[in-house]
């Protein structure tokens, strides 16, 4: 199974999600993922179908395209989080939209990726001083763009670039914090290593795709 080098894209997982009914936004489905990933949580085909439902709070099925393309949700956010290029970057809307929705859905999307974080990581009394550090930062971040009468300067679209540069790699950090015990486990469950032959339907482990690459 190839990496997915495909960006993610926010109008497209917007349309899925009004297609299930659902009305939480494309940033926050893609933060609560990371989240849960970068805590080393794995799902494969039929669990993340149950967890996209809960993320999405739909009870409906999911069609086959439907299917598809949160097959591809997932499979695009564990293969960006873990990629030696650093291409994995935050789903939010490009500069079509005005800054202050762009600021909101970052907030969204850095609060979804606690909560998915927190949904996972809940074995560690003390977290380690680069986690937690970054969870603070993610955090403040969140509540950018909530004080409506903020008034955005010149350098608005620069300040907001430096965040998003934060954010990911803030992000990429706690996932290789993670990674490698998150694939031993995935490992041990399965019974077996070899999982690089896995069968239609399952999903690659990081072991697979993480390269050993350190952003801190």
């Amino acid at each position: 199974m190839a990496k997915i080098s495909k960006a993610l894209d926010f109008d497209e997982v917007a349309n899925l999600i009004v297609s299930v009914g659902a009305s939480i936004t494309p940033s926050e489905v893609h933060g609560l993922l990371a989240g849960q990933l970068a805590a080393g949580k794995r799902m494969e085909k039929d669990a993340w179908m149950n967890e996209a439902s809960a993320l999405l709070h739909t009870e409906s099925s999911f069609n086959a395209e439907q299917q598809e393309q949160l097959q591809f949700i997932y499979r695009a956010t564990l293969s960006q989080l873990s990629d030696d290029q650093l291409s994995f970057y935050p789903l939010i809307p490009d500069e079509d939209l005005e800054m202050e929705q762009r600021l909101q859905c970052l907030g969204l999307w850095c609060s979804g990726f606690m909560a998915g974080f927190a949904l996972v990581e809940k074995q560690n009394p003390v977290l380690p001083e680069l986690i937690n550090d970054a969870l603070n930062d993610l955090a403040a971040i969140s509540q950018v763009g909530e004080n409506e009468e903020e008034e955005l300067n010149e350098t608005a679209e620069e300040d907001l670039f430096q965040i998003v540069e934060y954010v990911r790699l803030a992000a990429m950090n706690i996932f290789i914090e993670y990674a490698l015990t998150a694939d031993a486990k995935q490992k041990a469950d399965k019974g077996s290593s070899a999982v690089a032959q896995a069968k239609e339907g399952e999903y690659l482990t990081t072991n697979q795709l993480f390269k050993g690459r350190n952003v801190h």
